[in-house]
């Protein structure tokens, strides 16, 4: 095995493992086309069942995801990542992904109360009246416990599982060198950027593992709607909270998922749907993983929205952008909306943005005219960003979050409301609070912005021009441009001009060698002539180079 791949990783016991897995689901010729194929262990009795199950007619992705669920909690987020980024990979995939969950045992009761002991002082134990041990939800990095307080509150403990972080540290430093591996030994995946890919996997994976994030996340969106009166964010208690532990009120009622049995569902749709508009375009931030489970229907009729692990935020200009492309796409200006889209993309080659405008154009202009029933904003938006991707024009991975939050949202309203159109619904939202209006809170918003920049502006100014009129009167005054072509340009007139000067210097050589050996006698005139002949020698010696160096550059012509 090669010494570098040693070298990188103290534990070596966990890449074979990872490798071995991955080979076992049908993935060995892949690694044979890396370093990584010296790792493969030879067939065990134990993995002969295995290579059986194998034989069954899976399909790759199903496979992948397969062995990523073995591979356990790193894996499983780096799938439910992946399944996020539907603008890169195939749709088979993605549904593959969005399939797995955590499948992991309980915690058992003493590695609980260890938790506990280890993270609180006693003061804080005794004011816990009531813990229940038995979960009522476990995970691969944490699982959640109700208990009551002594003052009579009821909670719920979130409880990270002990060493969780070191398991999944050493994880990310193996998938972020394999990412690197397979970038070089597989061209084919390069689009995918997968270094990329676990760069975001490690700041969700590592944002996760901190439960004060979480607590600050929940608490700053209690406060968003604390005077909202149909909508309910749990409340953190920081006093039982630490980076391991979070502690919220308990939220009961019937969660939104699967057939209910209640009224009103269509006015609940309309109001998840509305706190999601409200996260993003008023406050900035959305829930990134805001999918029926996350939704409940409390006995007090309120709708709370909880688990806040992961939040998105949006640029003020990325907002305005996108509440115009929703405006423009209600008005079937589909020219308008493609040309916003391709404001969101990283991508400032006009020739390319020329193409990717008329593909766009293309695809709005089929689904334009589809009955509203069969417009799927989500879904739309995500076979564009393909497309961007394609072209080498990716978005940020915040708005994929986004849109994929808009798929499953509007989902959600379907499910609730058969009629329900979120591009409909966006678009009276976004009317209703003047999102593209340019009312007097616009412009004191980003006249204000204007201001401040002007104001550096100016105040800068004076001295700049004092500087540069300096400058003038000495004759200081230089101009520096920078462009790969001048550069190249510039190379390659030096080059030029060191040819042409050996191109003299040869000639003079054979000239004066000439003179030197030309037909006349004695002692001084010999020592010439053997002069002369050790000049042709040298100049033969660097016509050869001049020619050889010309052949070489592609330039003898």
């Amino acid at each position: 095995m090669p010494s570098s791949i040693l070298q990188k990783f103290r534990n070596i016991g966990r890449l074979t493992h990872i490798v071995n897995i991955l080979a076992r689901y049908g993935f060995k010729r892949e690694i044979q086309r890396t370093e990584l194929r010296d790792l493969i262990q030879s067939q065990t009795n134990d993995s002969s069942l295995h290579e059986q199950h194998m034989n069954t007619p899976h399909s790759i992705a199903k496979r992948l995801a397969m062995a990523f669920e073995e591979l356990g909690p790193t894996f499983v987020k780096l799938a439910q990542i992946l399944a996020a980024r539907e603008d890169l990979l195939p749709k088979n995939y993605v549904e593959e992904f969005k399939r797995l969950h955590d499948r992991v045992k309980p915690l058992p009761k003493e590695v609980v109360e260890k938790c506990l002991i280890d993270e609180f002082s006693e003061d804080i134990l005794a004011e816990i009246e009531d813990f229940d041990y038995v979960p009522i939800g476990s995970a691969s990095i944490g699982q959640v416990h109700r208990a009551l307080l002594k003052d009579g509150r009821h909670v719920v403990f979130k409880i990270q599982r002990p060493d969780i972080n070191i398991i999944i540290s050493n994880d990310l430093a193996i998938l972020m060198t394999i990412a690197s591996i397979l970038e070089t030994a597989m061209p084919e995946l390069r689009l995918l950027r997968p270094t990329v890919i676990i760069e975001e996997l490690r700041r969700s994976l590592l944002n996760e593992l901190d439960y004060l994030r979480e607590a600050s996340n929940t608490e700053r969106m209690r406060a968003f709607f604390k005077d909202h009166k149909n909508i309910e964010i749990p409340q953190i208690f920081y006093k039982y909270c630490t980076s391991k532990i979070l502690c919220m009120s308990e939220i009961k009622g019937t969660k939104l998922t699967g057939k209910l049995e209640i009224k009103n569902t269509k006015s609940l749709a309309r109001l998840g749907v509305e706190a999601f508009l409200d996260m993003t375009f008023k406050f900035g931030v959305f829930h990134g993983d805001l999918h029926p489970g996350n939704f409940i229907l409390m006995d007090n009729g309120k709708l709370a929205i909880i688990d806040f692990g992961l939040t998105v935020r949006l640029k003020r200009d990325i907002r305005n952008t996108m509440a115009f492309m929703f405006y423009s796409l209600s008005k079937q200006d589909i020219e308008t909306c493609a040309r916003l889209f391709i404001d969101l993309t990283e991508n400032d080659d006009l020739t390319s943005n020329d193409q990717l405008e008329s593909e766009i154009t293309e695809i709005l202009d089929n689904i334009i005219t589809l009955p509203a029933q069969e417009m799927h904003l989500g879904k739309v938006l995500m076979r564009i960003a393909k497309v961007s991707a394609r072209k080498g024009a990716p978005l940020e991975r915040e708005l994929i979050l986004f849109f994929r939050a808009l798929i499953a949202l509007e989902n959600f309203g379907r499910s609730m409301d058969a009629k329900f159109q979120i591009l409909e619904f966006s678009t009276e939202y976004a009317e209703k609070n003047a999102l593209f209006h340019f009312d007097k809170k616009w412009f004191e918003r980003n006249i204000s912005l204007a201001m401040h920049d002007s104001g550096a502006f100016i105040k800068d100014l004076p001295i700049t021009l004092r500087i540069l009129a300096k400058k003038l009167q000495t004759g200081s005054l230089a101009f520096q441009f920078k462009s790969e072509d001048i550069i190249f340009l510039t190379r390659e007139i030096d080059r030029a001009s060191n040819r042409l000067s050996l191109a003299i210097l040869i000639g003079s050589i054979v000239l004066g060698s000439s003179i030197a050996t030309y037909g006349k006698q004695g002692r001084l005139y010999d020592s010439l002539a053997t002069f002369g002949l050790i000049g042709f020698g040298i100049a033969l010696v660097l016509g050869l180079w001049l020619i050889l160096g010309i052949i070489r550059s592609g330039r003898f012509k």
